[in-house]
């Protein structure tokens, strides 16, 4: 043990030997600990966490594709379906209109069958049943286009000979019962992959609270240890101030120790001023450390209340899921009722009052005439408001069906002319038809574009006085004839009343009629005329708007995309609208 020299003993001469005081060390491990234990656990915590968070990315992407695999199945099994509905309609009713479903169908099948095989996976039982279904799709395919070929040929006894073989109902049955099957292993899956990313999530879970817990425990321990460890210093600086207290007691009777003694005395000064500093330092590592716990405290309830919303998310997007379903097929329903169970029955009572017109049943008198032209022009008006609920629907759902092409403007012009003509004429209205250029053709369908225009010139017909006047113009702006952006402008103006300011977009909102009550009951529709007019233009990359002046008219633009040039001259087409196309805002 180290000592230092004391007073001497007065009666042997010997001098006093005093311990000089041993400072505490820490062990190696104890101060590795201190330096980079916190930052060791840390770091593990933050790979294990990540590692975790990675399982669960891609049990989550598996368990996606799954869904969408159970998606397309139902997708498929749709697009079957739609097809024999419309091979059916064609048979009963020997319509082609009635195969437009038949077509879209077939054009989907295709892309779902293939998404289908795409989300399926690998799995050579779930491989040898899509190969079963491809077959079966094909068989059911071709059982419905000869259907149809016969239909065209041979007629509908040979058509109806045809489906009653039941060749088509084994192969729908084939083709449900291998979907379901699909289906069925693709849920079993997705079970399985389900319960795979609740465990990857647990664990991670279980990674963050364990670490976490573990790195506190360990920062207490080592702020303990610490704590100690500057404790015991002062304790040994306070005996070192003792000992130069005992030693400047005896320095008149040790003189020849004085030097020796006032450099250890300085030297103990030295290590005093070391240790307090040792032990601010100390203070501030623990005030530090207590910060990092409350940090880490708080990152734990930060995760766990992100776990619940996100648990919450999960659950409203589950039953968001549920309702959107619920909503598409009660809006099917609605549709096919509205379609079989209004526009038939509509479309019977026409021909009945045609029948009656023609005096078929026998003579009719004057009276009698007038009734039956009120009864057909009530039921076409009310047949026009079923095709504008019927249209909007299809526009709202994303089910219109587009034939975009190269369509001549004079062509339309001279088919819807042909339409709205006599409505001027026979209200006492001055109608300025449009001479365009030829040459000048527009990107759009045509039924559709001629439907928004018969709708944009009936409401300047309703809207406008006798002796008014209705001019429509069209004009060409863009860069170029082919270039990117060339629009056509084709503007509808009249000399009607006109429509206030604050009122300009209302008009286009559907179910909206502008001052209702100034518009006489034969004319009035329930406000979807420009509504589905607007939709349509913006469906086909074009626009709508209208501008208006009180007392002076109303102006309405229609733009539409610019189209190529004609290579030669075209003749109109014949009308294929009626008066029941020709809806009212």
């Amino acid at each position: 043990m180290d000592t230092r020299a004391g007073p001497a003993d007065r009666r042997s001469g010997r001098s006093i030997r005093v311990p000089a005081p041993v400072g505490v060390r820490l062990t190696t491990l104890q101060r590795l600990g201190a330096t980079g234990g916190i930052a060791a656990i840390v770091l593990l915590l933050g790979l294990l966490t990540y590692a975790g968070l990675s399982s669960t990315r891609s049990a989550r992407e598996t368990v996606i594709r799954t869904h969408r695999a159970i998606e397309a199945t139902q997708a498929v099994l749709q697009d079957i379906t739609n097809a024999e509905t419309g091979q059916r309609g064609f048979l009963l009713s020997a319509n082609e209109r009635y195969l437009a479903p038949y077509h879209q169908a077939l054009n989907r099948l295709t892309a779902d069958t293939a998404l289908l095989r795409t989300f399926a996976g690998t799995d050579p039982v779930q491989t040898s049943e899509l190969d079963s279904l491809a077959t079966a799709v094909q068989t059911k395919v071709a059982e419905l286009g000869l259907t149809i070929t016969i239909m065209r040929t041979r007629g509908p006894a040979a058509a109806r000979a045809e489906v009653d073989s039941d060749r088509g109902k084994r192969a729908m049955d084939d083709i449900r019962g291998l979907l379901r099957k699909i289906a069925t292993r693709q849920q079993t899956l997705l079970d399985q992959r389900i319960a795979e990313s609740d465990r990857n999530y647990n664990l991670a879970e279980v990674f963050v609270v364990v670490g976490t817990t573990t790195a506190i425990v360990i920062a207490l321990m080592l702020n303990t240890l610490l704590t100690r460890f500057a404790n015991e210093q002062a304790d040994a600086a306070n005996r070192l101030d003792a000992q130069n207290r005992e030693l400047a007691d005896t320095n008149h009777k040790l003189s020849d120790l004085t030097v020796e003694l006032e450099l250890q005395n300085q030297q103990l000064q030295d290590q005093a001023v070391e240790m307090e500093s040792q032990q601010s330092h100390l203070q501030e590592q623990a005030a530090t450390m207590e910060v990092q716990s409350e940090e880490l405290r708080a990152t734990i309830e930060q995760l766990e209340h992100q776990t619940s919303l996100a648990e919450k998310a999960r659950e409203v997007a589950e039953e968001a899921t549920k309702s959107a379903e619920e909503a598409n097929r009660a809006k099917s329903l609605f549709l096919t009722t509205m379609s079989h169970e209004l526009r038939t029955p509509l479309n019977a009572i026409g021909g009945y009052v045609d029948l009656l017109a023609l005096e078929i049943r026998g003579p009719l008198v004057d009276a009698q005439r007038e009734d039956l032209r009120r009864i057909k022009k009530s039921g076409q008006h009310l047949l026009s408001l079923i095709n504008d609920i019927l249209n909007l629907a299809k526009i709202e759902s994303g089910q219109l069906d587009l034939h975009v092409r190269d369509v001549s403007l004079a062509v339309v012009f001279e088919n819807v002319d042909t339409l709205v003509a006599p409505q001027f004429n026979s209200k006492g209205i001055a109608y300025v038809f449009p001479q365009c250029d030829p040459m000048l053709r527009v990107r759009a369908d045509s039924d559709k574009l001629q439907q928004i225009l018969l709708n944009v010139l009936s409401n300047a017909c309703k809207f406008t006085g006798a002796g008014g006047r209705v001019t429509v113009d069209c004009d060409t702006k863009g860069d170029g004839d082919h270039g990117s952006g060339a629009m056509v402008s084709i503007a509808v103006r009249d000399t009607g009343r006109g429509i206030a300011q604050d009122k300009l977009e209302k008009i286009f909102e559907p179910f909206v009629q502008i001052d209702r009550h100034l518009t006489g009951v034969s004319q009035q529709g329930v406000g979807l005329g420009l509504a589905i007019s607007r939709d349509l233009a913006r469906s086909m990359s074009g626009d709508l708007v209208a501008e208006s002046v009180i007392g002076v008219g109303t102006t309405f633009v229609l733009t539409i995309p610019r189209g190529g040039a004609v290579s030669g001259e075209l003749a109109p087409s014949p009308t294929r609208a009626s008066t029941d196309s020709i809806s009212t805002a």
